[in-house]
């Protein structure tokens, strides 16, 4: 695995790595320290990105409407 970019974004963390198999994949780190893996892949990091950036959206207003 080879980390390709690390974003700081509303209290969480966007990692995008390259795994072996040369496709790219994205987690995310909450505030609390808590890391969540996607089984989606893409054929490019910016793909990753878009996707990893959607998700961190949806995981704040996810925060936003249970607080």
């Amino acid at each position: 695995m080879k980390i390709q970019n690390v974003v700081g974004i509303n209290g969480y963390t966007l990692l995008i790595y390259r795994s072996l198999d040369r496709l790219y994949r994205f987690s995310i780190i909450d505030f609390s320290g808590i890391a969540f893996n996607f089984d989606s892949i893409f054929l490019t990091e910016e793909e990753a990105n878009v996707k990893g950036r959607a998700a961190i959206e949806i995981a704040c207003e996810f925060d936003r409407n249970t607080h």
